[in-house]
């Protein structure tokens, strides 16, 4: 009962997220539906441990070519969708070559399974796989070669943990700057949720490269065991499914002025006599563009007539801020003084958070604390009682 629990769980998961993410329009959002192939591969995978572990052996002789290819195939797909979701562009067919691993040696494991006879099928499970644990292959022989075949794909493996928890992590941190200067309102659109479990994640990474070199011949005689990774990796995956659902997905392409710089510079006029920097103060001082529930910086580019690099700039260099940062200022200021309204104690605070430009009051209250090192409902207390 526990072994099945153990086993199932992430089935469970992957497929319940997988199927949600797939069987949405594609058109509609191209990310969300990648990660949910992303979370079929997964969930393939744990079908495997389930074939595995149910020593179904002849089955799973011919599966394990679905379980490597599956597996050398997951942290690619994860990969892509992370490009699609900050809207950077792959490079085909350069892109491609991330999946070749997985399908090199899902081809190379079928074959040797196909050469080789039911009762070396078997022996490869029951000896190679279980007895041995890879220690003490011997190269001659089919089964042997299928084993270090498996053994390769594994080193592979470990090298694709490392290397795509670096690449991903570092799109994150760089993909949410890029969204701190373009949106006011980063609800929903940032990827810190990938950042912010980077340890996680580096625990995952962790957690499969152990798991690899003890094999699975170890899962074999220690039943309950399977429990701890069981419930490291269903926490995990469903963590994935949960974020990825509620992820917005971004129309707009944000890297186009990093692909062709001078596309955007030419996009607006501008001459060095303009002085941009009292343009946009008057923008946001006298003409309260910060209360705009989606302000984006091309909404004030438009109303300034320049471009994005110009505007980046000039709130990076003079004001020391982002663009998000730099609009959240005025919010506050602005919640600020209709908090301190008593004309205003009739309100709630869904009503202070929208004059004031807000998305919501989760964001209202979250960028408030973050400002003013109190609560919107504290600060207003605090500025009733003197009224």
């Amino acid at each position: 009962m526990i072994q099945a629990i153990a086993l199932l769980s992430p089935v469970y998961v992957t497929l319940f997220w997988g199927l949600n993410f797939v069987l949405q329009k594609k058109s509609a959002n191209l990310p969300r539906w990648i990660l949910g192939i992303f979370l079929l591969f997964a969930c393939l995978l744990y079908i495997s441990h389930v074939i595995f572990f149910s020593r179904l052996d002849h089955l799973y002789a011919f599966f394990e070519s679905i379980y490597l290819y599956a597996g050398l195939t997951l942290y690619p797909l994860f990969y892509t969708y992370i490009l699609k979701l900050t809207t950077i562009r792959l490079k085909f067919p350069h892109h491609l070559f991330h999946f070749l691993p997985g399908i090199l040696f899902g081809l190379s494991t079928i074959i040797l399974t196909l050469l080789l006879t039911p009762e070396q099928r078997i022996y490869y499970v029951e000896h190679i796989l279980i007895k041995t644990n890879l220690k003490a292959i011997n190269f001659n022989g089919l089964p042997g070669i299928r084993g270090w075949n498996f053994l390769l794909s594994r080193i592979v493996f470990i090298l694709q943990t490392i290397v795509y928890l670096i690449l991903i992590i570092r799109i994150a941190i760089k993909h949410d700057k890029v969204i701190n200067n373009y949106f006011s309102n980063t609800e929903g659109k940032k990827i810190n949720w990938v950042r912010n479990l980077s340890f996680t994640a580096f625990s995952v990474s962790l957690a499969a490269i152990i798991f690899a070199m003890l094999g699975k011949s170890y899962f074999i005689h220690h039943n309950l065991s399977l429990l701890m990774p069981s419930a490291f990796f269903t926490s995990i995956f469903f963590l994935v499914g949960y974020k990825g659902n509620k992820q917005t997905q971004i129309s707009e392409r944000l890297y186009e002025s990093e692909i062709n710089p001078e596309k955007e510079s030419n996009a607006f006029s501008f001459s060095p006599e303009d002085n941009l920097k009292a343009r946009l103060l008057k923008l946001f001082q006298s003409e309260k563009i910060y209360q705009l529930n989606d302000l984006r910086i091309s909404t004030v580019c438009e109303s300034l007539h320049t471009n994005r690099t110009y505007i980046s700039k000039l709130i990076n260099d003079e004001f020391g801020m982002n663009f998000n940062e730099f609009v959240n200022k005025y919010r506050v200021e602005e919640a600020k003084q209709l908090l301190r309204s008593k004309a205003n104690n009739k309100y709630t605070m869904e009503y202070i958070a929208q004059q004031a430009g807000f998305g919501s009051v989760a964001s209202f209250s979250r960028v408030f604390k973050e400002i003013e090192g109190t609560t919107p409902g504290k600060f207003r207390e605090k500025y009733s009682s003197f009224n």
